[in-house]
């Protein structure tokens, strides 16, 4: 099982080195980034102003009304004109925050698409090694779900976060300068509300990190049970298999379970708060009222800049973890990211021009523990001895191949057959000693070029999902027709001689088969093999 330390770790509330990082994902949709700020400075004063509209309207027309200073057609014109403007501030508000949300959300998602392409793309030239030494099931997550915490940060958090504290900050300015008093009362609160945030904060953080841990070990478990159900229901294991799964299974849903109740008991207490700030605003505002030194305006105004001063608090107490969570999600991702392509093109490879199939292993010497992967892992074995004599998969190895000729290598398991394709391929890199095709060292072939020479057959064949012609094409610009007629088949045998090397009955199924005439210009896939054969 794979190692979780990384799902584990928390990371820092915020690092500006990984945000710069992060951020320069979205350099490509600046200007739309720049136009969710402008609807941020319009959504701002559109959100503060009824309750200005309503203090206007209940001084200027209702109580003046009802103590006959106005005539009630005036009231009711005011009123008309005042219902009008609050009409045309709410539409111009609803236009602002959806301009701002679907500019975001649409930024959010192709900042992602691009970040996944790039971490798959990067993922398809890795060595083998770095798969080696991670499972599959923690790469599924560094695509997924890490990726969706980033998700949440770049379409409702970065602008969100900066609109809340925008805002918080505009409305706080403007309680005072309507009425200092009022404003002392309804900050009265704050210091409970910022308590209550941080137990919450608290709460949330350990919870998020423990459903990212289920998560990582759910995918980690999928992963590895699936790929070998076959063993699994060979050896009877379906009961224990299902204990192990129950258990993380369990563990998720008791981790979901923590946070939904630490949200349960923050957004009823916050609530609670703002409540007993608006009870405190009405009995402070209701003496002054009474004793003439308020109107009633202002003390409705105050009352709804109430309602709207904490709604902020909870957004930025709640986007406070989604950064959290971003932070470390990235912080992996760009470890996955920085993994050096070790095995790559010489910059001056040259071209592999009408090739003739001649290999030769000569001296060739080979240990996964010296593995270049292996080394940047783990820096301490830079400075390490030589490998031990049991480390050593291949030890001064050589022979030849002419081209046409065909060998079969036997051995018992684990005597390094599988390591001689690996390494002819250059899935990984000998340590001593040089592998030859056409009298030319591989690492000075174009990988591409290399791999292109040879088809491999599988002992375990591998499908991709799709039809069986495009699992013999693997996308290469090659026309194949596929027929059922008798035929068909006869001429697939012949072709089949053509492309392959007939293999003796009495070869071992364990042996580990070269092909290097196979064919210059495509790979033939273990489907069309076997297809073939069976034929």
């Amino acid at each position: 099982m794979s190692n979780l330390h990384e799902e584990e770790a928390l990371g820092k509330a915020y690092d500006s080195r990984l945000m710069r990082r992060l951020l320069q994902y979205m350099k490509p949709y600046k200007w739309r980034v720049v136009l969710a700020l402008v609807m941020v400075a319009i959504v701002t004063p559109l959100e503060l102003a009824p309750p200005l509209i309503f203090q206007k309207g209940i001084d200027k027309y209702f109580v003046p009304e009802l103590k006959g200073l106005i005539t009630e057609a005036l009231a009711w014109s005011g009123i008309g004109w005042l219902s009008l403007l609050l009409l045309g501030v709410l539409t111009f508000d609803f236009l602002a925050q959806y301009i701002k949300i679907r500019i975001m959300q649409r930024v959010g998602q192709q900042t992602m698409y691009d970040m996944r392409r790039e971490i798959f793309g990067h993922m398809q030239r890795l060595p083998m090694s770095y798969f080696d030494r991670n499972p599959v099931g923690r790469l599924v997550t560094r695509v997924t779900t890490d990726v969706d915490a980033l998700n949440d940060l770049f379409a409702a958090g970065v602008v969100t976060m900066i609109n809340d504290f925008f805002l918080l900050v505009v409305m706080a300015g403007l309680l005072f300068k309507i009425d200092r008093r009022l404003a002392l009362d309804t900050l009265a609160v704050l210091p409970g509300i910022l308590i209550v945030t941080m137990i919450f904060r608290k709460f949330v953080r350990d919870a998020n990190r423990r459903i990212r841990t289920a998560i990582a070990r759910i995918n980690a478990f999928l992963q590895e049970y699936i790929s070998g159900m076959s063993v699994v229901q060979l050896f009877n294991r379906e009961g224990k298999a299902m204990d192990e799964f129950e258990k993380r299974n369990r563990d998720n849903m008791l981790a979901w379970r923590d946070a939904i109740l630490a949200y349960a008991l923050f957004y009823p207490a916050v609530e609670f708060l703002s409540f007993a700030t608006i009870a405190l605003i009405y009995w402070s505002g209701g003496n002054r009222i009474l004793s003439g030194g308020l109107t009633l305006g202002v003390l409705t105004a105050f009352t709804m800049f109430a309602q709207r001063f904490f709604r902020p608090i909870q957004d930025l107490s709640e986007k406070f973890n989604i950064l959290q969570s971003a932070m470390a999600a990235s912080e992996r991702i760009f470890k996955l990211l920085d993994e050096p392509v070790l095995v790559e093109s010489d910059p001056n490879a040259i071209p592999l021009d009408h090739p003739r199939g001649e290999i030769e292993f000569r001296n060739v010497w080979f240990s996964y523990r010296r593995d270049s992967g292996f080394v940047h892992t783990n820096p301490e074995m830079k400075s390490a001895p030589e490998p031990a004599d049991e480390d050593w998969v291949l030890r001064d190895v050589s022979f030849r191949v002419d081209p046409g000729q065909t060998i079969a290598i036997v051995g018992h398991t684990g005597a390094g057959k599988t390591t001689l394709i690996s390494l002819l391929l250059r899935f990984y890199d000998v340590q001593r000693g040089q592998i030859l095709l056409d009298g030319k060292d591989i690492r000075t072939i174009e990988l591409q070029d290399l791999r292109r020479q040879f088809g491999i057959v599988l002992q375990d064949p591998f499908l991709f999902t799709g039809t069986i012609e495009t699992n013999i094409r693997l996308a290469l610009p090659i026309s194949i027709a596929i027929q059922s007629s008798a035929p068909s088949k006869k001429s697939a045998s012949a072709n089949s001689s053509a492309l392959f090397p007939k293999v003796s009955p009495a070869t071992s199924t364990s042996a580990a088969q070269l092909f290097p005439s196979a064919s210059a210009n495509s790979s033939i896939s273990p489907a069309l093999w076997h297809t073939i054969r069976a034929s």
